[in-house]
């Protein structure tokens, strides 16, 4: 028995397995085994330095290659295998290879080389291509999950734009103001407006020369889509500098807007918004507060709401009244900006009248909504 309990006849590993008839030459040698060479210790040589040897590996019998039991080459056999010296070292010189540690038992394998009681390693290839298979198989299963469903959510969205649309050409008959899913509105209502006036001639010219005295210049080209149309007109002569900017705007019936989607809901939404971003502008906006006064007293009776924002700018010394009028009738928005330099940081202009610029702005309004009334 040798210090690790063991025989040094007796084969370790795969090959001490019952059902394996291990041959004498196979076995380690009785007393003649010298570490490092295979001198009696069976085919192939084991030792440090050299791979384990499989399970059944060499075939013996007659018609197998030299270097195997029985033939040429074989142990005791003329041409018998010699070690070869390491990589690099001069020919005709003795193989180097590293001698037992202290401690550990003679003929020992290194651990890399994977002694005859370690795991076969077909085996542990084995294991390693069936977790590599697995993960495989794995991300496979997870890729057909994820496709199926985006199939599932394009296929739901498909088919919900589908009987949308076949609801819209079946439902409601010709001439309809309402086409679609409940109460949703497609078309133009009766009295909604689907152009608006050129606003450069919606001011009249008394009315110019009354808030802009001198000759105004006109900024070109002004805007005139049909749906809507904007002018802006600009008066610099000191101690004046003013600007006053119309725009008329006609919305549109839009699924987006809140309600039933009509073109004056459209309208209502937006104007909505104005208010809002008006008392409350954004941090980013470059704009103050503003003070918000509704107005009474414009064309359209009920169907016509309005409200005047005026705001100060300061900005580089120079500051900036401006008055704002929103006027909103059925789907159409009409914006009158009058807008004057109080004070320059360069140049004679200033002071201006807050209450002037606001008187300018009602007036322009009205008259410009008056235009859409009919």
């Amino acid at each position: 028995m040798t210090q690790h309990e063991s025989s040094p006849g007796r084969p370790r590993g795969r090959r001490a397995r019952p059902d394996n008839d291990v041959p004498d030459w196979a076995g380690y040698g009785q007393g003649d085994r010298v570490q490092g060479d295979w001198r009696g210790g069976g085919y192939p040589p084991a030792g440090p330095g050299y791979p384990p040897a499989g399970p059944g590996y060499p075939p013996t019998g007659p018609g197998y290659p030299p270097g195997a039991p029985g033939g040429p080459g074989g142990p005791g056999q003329p041409g018998a295998f010699q070690p070869q010296p390491p990589f690099g070292a001069p020919l005709g010189q003795p193989s180097q290879r590293p001698q037992g540690q202290p401690g550990q038992p003679h003929g020992a394998q290194d651990d890399w080389a994977g002694g005859a009681d370690q795991d076969d390693p077909m085996e542990a290839f084995s294991e390693r291509w069936h977790r590599r298979g697995s993960e495989s198989r794995n991300e496979r299963r997870a890729d057909r999950r994820k496709r199926r469903r985006q199939l599932f959510a394009g296929g739901g969205v498909l088919a919900v734009g589908i009987a949308v649309a076949v609801y819209f050409l079946t439902s409601g008959g010709s001439g309809s103001a309402n086409v679609g899913l409940g109460s949703l509105v497609t078309t133009f209502l009766p009295g909604e407006l689907q152009q608006v006036p050129n606003a450069c001639t919606a001011v009249p010219s008394g009315t110019l020369g009354q808030y802009l005295p001198g000759q105004p210049k006109m900024a070109a080209p002004p805007l005139n889509s049909g749906a809507q149309s904007e002018c802006t007109w600009t008066l610099d002569k000191p101690p004046i500098y003013r600007v006053l900017e119309v725009n008329m705007q006609a919305y549109s019936p839009s699924g987006l807007a809140p309600g039933d989607g009509s073109a004056t809901f459209a309208a209502e939404y937006a104007y909505a918004q104005d208010e809002t971003s008006k008392q409350e502008p954004g941090p980013h906006s470059g704009e103050p507060k503003a003070t918000i006064t509704d107005l009474n007293g414009m064309p359209g009776g009920n169907d016509t709401v309005a409200f005047e924002a005026t705001q100060v700018f300061n900005s580089g010394g120079a500051t900036t009244d401006v008055v704002t009028v929103y006027v909103r009738y059925r789907n159409v928005i009409v914006t009158v900006v009058m807008n004057g330099l109080d004070h320059a940081n360069k140049g004679h202009y200033g002071p201006e009248s807050p209450s002037q610029l606001a008187g300018a702005a009602q007036t322009v309004a009205t008259q410009v909504t008056g235009q859409l009334v009919h």
